[in-house]
């Protein structure tokens, strides 16, 4: 009786943990969405209107959706406090602080950071190109994930579950 009891937990928590995993690959593209959305928002501030960039950034988190819009956030109060030398250095402190619910990988914070790297050290057509190349990137990451993530979501769930039942069979 406490074979199974203990069978029935082992398949229920790794299919739980399935369910995790695949709920983290469908956030990641929401995620990648709304960076995608918030430097168009960037670039136009910068551009269109000529917000500095501590303000800009202020800007874009009150447009942006959580977790996005914490990442704006740091990065606009430590450009407006002087709490870093450059504003990669703050993009860098405020992607590698951890925030709830974040599920971009190393991948996606590159593009930021490589964006970073060009801002306030090139002329507004450096900048314009470097916008482009970081949208560029980012839309083929969506694209990529786009045709992955429904098969990835089914992938999880049912591998959840598989290994949950393979290591209950083996235990009993």
């Amino acid at each position: 009786m406490i074979k199974i009891f203990g069978a029935v937990l082992i398949v229920l928590a790794s299919t739980l943990l399935g369910f995790i995993f695949a709920e983290n690959a469908r956030k990641r593209l929401v995620q990648l969405r709304e960076i995608q959305s918030a430097l168009i928002q960037l670039q136009s501030e910068i551009f269109f209107t000529r917000t500095t960039l501590p303000d800009a950034c202020d800007s874009v988190a009150g447009k942006s959706k959580y977790p996005i819009n914490v990442i704006f956030e740091r990065v606009s109060k430590q450009l407006k406090n002087n709490g870093s030398n450059s504003v990669y250095d703050a993009f860098l402190s405020a992607l590698s602080e951890e925030v709830e619910g974040n599920c971009l990988i190393k991948e996606d914070k590159e593009i930021l950071l490589d964006l970073a790297k060009a801002l306030g050290e090139s002329d507004l057509d450096g900048h314009k190109k470097v916008f482009s190349l970081s949208e560029h990137n980012l839309k083929t990451i969506i694209q990529t994930l786009e045709g992955n993530v429904d098969k990835n979501v089914k992938m999880y769930r049912y591998l959840g579950f598989s290994l949950g039942a393979a290591v209950a069979i083996i235990l009993i």
